[in-house]
């Protein structure tokens, strides 16, 4: 019994497969086209996924995928019309009409691959997002809360999880949407929608909220606890993309249409956009949970990979649970759309905890070895595991930059410890040159530390949420080496590795520990500047030449860059 969810026609084009003991397979197509945030219908992941379950098109039970086009063109036709008496309508007509032909033309492609499959189900955005995050989470019941920009014209949900059903109480319409006002906050810093609300997220670690009161006049709550844009707030035509308003930008301190230049500046709005967004979706997450009178919360949608909210919902949502599916964005729903079409086709969604996200390709042996033949490079093969991490420990010790590509990749846009650039937080000049020679961003963005699950309690306070870096966690007092990974009273982002999840990365973090003041290992993803994760071996062979890490292993390879490795004295504190 399989099931295929598809996901991302506009953007992040997803395939995941499910069978009778969960996740088969998950990837995007972007990691394997090598194009950041694809969309269309993902040739090459339904081929991966169908591949690594040997399975055809006959043997799917079914084919689910997170999209109701037609539902979505008549709500926003809908919407539209309510301005057409003020603006031209024809330029938003043409681009709306082009949307849905290409929805049902994706579909037809679909099927096409797909010529011997079962018919395809189609299943609401945002229902595909609250079944990604209610399904796989720890609880029995919970309310589920989705929020992202748009889609299929719904920017949020609130639902209730009860056992195995999962029903929607509540919508929130578009453009009453807060990953629609965190865009537009990062277009108005002069940075790229879409792509850079990250930045904008730890844009404000340096900011004040002196204008969180100016953003609160943007949005106002009804009785049914949904927040509301206040449109003088925002202009735009119909057919083209909203912005905020004159009167938005004064009240921000900002003058003529250009973005903020002083630094201070910008780091105060994106702060205060941040404090705002945080008070808004707790407010939110509080209305329904006394309305329903809810113990745990489960979320999803791109909102949620903001790990400041995440963590402001743990610390003072009032639940006693919160969790977060991981890969929060548009690429989950093809697992919350598999799901439910499980769920639609058995009676049974088939859901359980979720313990891992390595649903990707991994390295074969042979054909390894083949590629770095090919390649002409230098390598080692170190076929005992514990030469294998001695070897890695020392290069670390030593200051060394190493690429860390093991088992099958991860799910998502977060490394966890299968395609990772390490370093020893205890080394001087690490981070900077993390930051200038391979990741080329600013210094605001904190690293994340790795550290295995056992030893974790004793250096930081973090829940299940640091299992995948969806969540923040806070350094314990007195542990020294560490306090330059902090920021905002000692927070810091923490990655708990568990010995199930990532075997050969947890003994890695143990051998380090046996040399180190503590198990813990900085923890960057493994791509270059603007790409996804690396997929296959000559993503990582390609990545690792094209930038300043020192070393890379590839399953038992070791590949260095044939200078001398000099020890260097990089632990100066001991716990």
């Amino acid at each position: 019994m399989t099931i295929l969810g598809i996901a991302g026609f506009e953007h992040d084009a997803t395939a995941a497969l499910i069978g009778e003991a969960g996740v088969i397979a998950a990837i995007e197509e972007d990691k394997l086209a090598r194009t950041p945030r694809m969309g269309g219908v993902p040739h090459l992941a339904i081929d991966f996924v169908m591949r690594r379950a040997s399975a055809r098109p006959a043997d799917l039970l079914g084919v689910a995928v997170a999209t109701c086009p037609r539902r979505a063109w008549l709500r926003e036709e809908r919407f539209r019309m309510k301005l057409v008496l003020s603006r031209p309508a024809s330029a938003y007509q043409t681009g709306s009409l082009g949307r849905v032909y290409r929805s049902y033309n994706h579909l037809r492609s679909l099927r096409r691959q797909l010529v011997s499959g079962p018919h395809v189900l189609q299943f609401e955005h945002h229902l595909c997002h609250a079944a990604s995050a209610y399904y796989p989470s720890p609880f029995d019941g919970a309310l589920v809360l989705t929020l992202d920009e748009a889609g299929d014209m719904w920017s949020g949900t609130v639902a209730i999880g009860e056992g195995d059903e999962l029903r929607i109480i509540e919508t929130l319409k578009f453009p009453d949407s807060l990953g629609w006002f965190y865009t537009r906050v990062t277009e108005l810093l002069g940075l790229r929608p879409h792509l850079d609300e990250q930045k904008t997220l730890w844009l404000g670690r340096n900011g004040t909220t002196d204008l969180v009161e100016a953003f609160r006049h943007f949005f106002h709550t009804e009785t049914s606890g949904l927040p509301h844009l206040n449109r003088e707030y925002f202009g735009g035509g119909v057919g083209g993309e909203w912005s905020f308003s004159a009167q938005a930008r004064r009240e921000l301190g900002i003058s003529g249409k250009e973005a903020p230049q002083d630094s201070a500046h910008r780091a105060t709005i994106a702060r205060s956009a941040q404090a705002f967004l945080e008070e808004t979706v707790l407010a939110l997450a509080e209305h329904y949970r006394k309305k329903t009178g809810a113990k745990n919360l489960a979320v999803a949608g791109g909102v949620f990979l903001n790990v400041l909210l995440v963590r402001a919902l743990e610390k003072r949502g009032g639940f006693e649970e919160v969790f977060v599916q991981p890969a929060a964005g548009n690429a989950g729903t093809a697992l919350g759309a598999a799901l439910l079409g499980r769920k639609q086709l058995t009676g049974q969604s088939g859901r359980r905890p979720l313990v891992s996200l390595d649903w990707g390709p991994e390295f074969d042996p042979s054909t390894l070895k083949e590629v770095l033949d090919n390649s002409k490079i230098i390598y080692r093969y170190l076929p005992v595991d514990d030469e294998l991490f001695a070897e890695t420990v020392r290069l670390l010790n030593a200051g060394q930059i190493v690429a860390w590509c093991q088992g099958r990749l991860e799910f998502g846009w977060r490394a966890l410890g299968h395609r990772s650039l390490l370093a020893s937080p205890y080394a001087p000049f690490v981070t900077e040159n993390l930051n200038r020679y391979i990741k080329h961003r600013e210094d605001f963005h904190p690293f994340a530390l790795s550290v295995p699950a056992e030893r974790a309690p004793e250096l930081f306070e973090a829940t299940g949420n640091c299992r995948f870096l969806a969540s923040l966690g806070e350094l314990r007092a007195g542990v020294q080496g560490l306090d330059e990974f902090t920021f905002l009273n000692r927070q810091v982002r923490v990655h708990i590795v568990e010995r199930e999840a990532a075997p050969r990365f947890w003994k890695l973090l143990q051998a380090f520990g046996a040399t180190a003041p503590a198990p813990v290992l900085i923890n960057a993803s493994f791509n270059l500047f603007g790409e996804p994760l690396v997929a296959e071996p000559r993503d990582a062979i390609r990545s690792f030449y094209c930038s300043g890490t020192d070393a890379m292993v590839l399953g038992n390879y070791l590949i260095t860059k044939s200078y001398p490795v000099y020890p260097v004295e990089t632990h100066r504190y001991s716990l």
